[in-house]
């Protein structure tokens, strides 16, 4: 059976690192108990149909196509392409009101919800999604929309990069449009293009081989391409969280395995992330 100490390293350190607050037993558990069960990913066929188009619907919002078929429908129909969602409300006595995260639900309070169903039709030609604005994008596409602009020129040259030598689309789960720019925060490089799900559970994977995430770590498709992270935008990690993770695992796991960059941040940045 694989142990904690099989893993790579830099790969046990940053597992002890993500899991600190749970203690050193409970991430043996975790390696021991992850054999031949590979880590989820996402699942469907959406990322496989091809390049991602919009069309107007008749409802005003312009809606995800691939391949023929409305990403954001749940099911398409004789009418057309069937939508759901649920509303919900709180109902004080004075008419509905819209439930926040803080609102406090007293007696006299009472939750409604009801369950709404539509169905769309394609008006027009397929559009270019990049004359689509936000606000016009149907919300139901969820992560299939293509991402917007990275912020920082650096990682928009990365991403493009890596869109035209993999294509548009995350090169671990193969579902949801690449958006952030993953890389291997030891020696700097780009390791590949991720959806947001992959990228902030990539590094959590406990599986010495045998799963998706861990091949993808062991040999990373961009390594190549030998394409380097800029250090100026790499997440930096409070020094009180430092100290912190180190006063519960009673040690330094990256101790000895100081980045080849020689960048704090660089070897302390769990799980990976990006500025964009």
């Amino acid at each position: 059976m694989a142990t904690l100490d099989d893993l790579p390293p830099y790969r046990r350190a940053t597992l002890l690192w993500r899991w600190a607050h749970q203690g050193i037993a409970c991430v043996e558990e975790k390696v021991y108990r992850a054999e031949g069960r590979p880590c989820r990913l996402p699942t469907g066929e959406t990322g496989g149909l091809g390049p991602a188009a919009g069309v107007r619907g008749d409802d005003g919002r312009v809606h995800l196509v691939r391949a023929g078929l409305m990403v954001c429908a749940d099911a398409q129909s004789d009418d057309g392409w069937v939508h759901r969602t649920s509303c919900g409300w709180i109902d004080r006595g004075a008419g509905p009101e819209k439930w926040k995260r803080r609102s406090v639900i007293g007696e006299a309070s009472v939750w409604r919800s009801r369950e709404c169903e539509w169905t769309v039709l394609g008006v027009g030609a397929e559009l270019d999604l990049a004359v689509v604005e936000r606000w016009e994008r149907c919300p139901f596409g969820g992560p299939h929309w293509p991402p917007p602009p990275a912020r920082t020129r650096s990682i928009r040259i990365l991403r493009a990069a890596l869109v035209a030598e993999f294509g548009p689309d995350c090169q671990l789960c193969g579902l949801y449009p690449g958006e952030m720019v993953d890389h291997d925060h030891e020696i700097g490089y780009v390791r590949g293009l991720l959806c947001r799900f992959c990228n902030r559970t990539v590094e959590e994977c406990p599986h010495v081989t045998g799963c998706p995430k861990a091949d993808y770590l062991l040999r990373p498709p961009a390594f190549r391409l030998r394409l380097l992270y800029p250090v100026n935008q790499e997440w930096r990690t409070k020094e009180s969280t430092l100290q912190r993770k180190i006063a519960q695992l009673g040690f330094d796991p990256f101790e000895g395995l100081h980045s080849r960059r020689a960048d704090v941040g660089c070897r302390t940045n769990v799980p990976t992330h990006d500025t964009r």
